[in-house]
């Protein structure tokens, strides 16, 4: 597996930032939501109703304003395919949330939607030659504003 080398300014920049953002959201729309730690496993574990959620939040530095409509897909770094066979054994709903930058939009995409088959290599700038993403359709996602 190739992959853009960890940044640790960029994780400092967003991580924080969109976690916190995703427990506001969730907590919103009726999610209990217990302690988040950072273990290297999924951003945000929450319980709605009977069901475990288990949620990871990620930034799109690149997305500004409205979805560009030219930008057919969603990618998600292969390297989040550990989460889904993790959490393939739990008896929960993962879901991944990709942010605008300014946090007022969001992308929600199900587990479900990273299929072997949407792994690819991607380009641009901040990929690695060889580097795979998840591609999935952006209109397979749920957009959410976020008040």
């Amino acid at each position: 597996m190739i992959k853009h080398p960890f940044n640790k300014s960029w994780y400092d920049k967003y991580d924080n930032v969109a976690k916190d953002t995703l427990v506001n959201y969730l907590r919103g729309v009726g999610h209990n939501v217990g302690e988040v730690k950072e273990d290297y496993n999924v951003d945000v574990v929450s319980t709605k109703k009977d069901f475990t959620y288990f949620n990871e939040a990620e930034v799109k530095r690149a997305w500004k304003g409205d979805w560009p409509n030219h930008w057919a897909e969603i990618r998600i770094p292969e390297r989040k395919k550990r989460l889904v066979e993790k959490y393939k054994k739990e008896n929960g709903v993962l879901n991944f949330y990709i942010f605008r930058s300014d946090l007022k939009q969001v992308f929600r995409i199900k587990d479900t939607a990273l299929t072997e088959d949407r792994l690819k290599e991607a380009r641009g700038r901040n990929i690695r030659a060889g580097e795979k993403f998840f591609h999935v359709p952006y209109k397979e996602a749920e957009l959410i504003n976020i008040a």
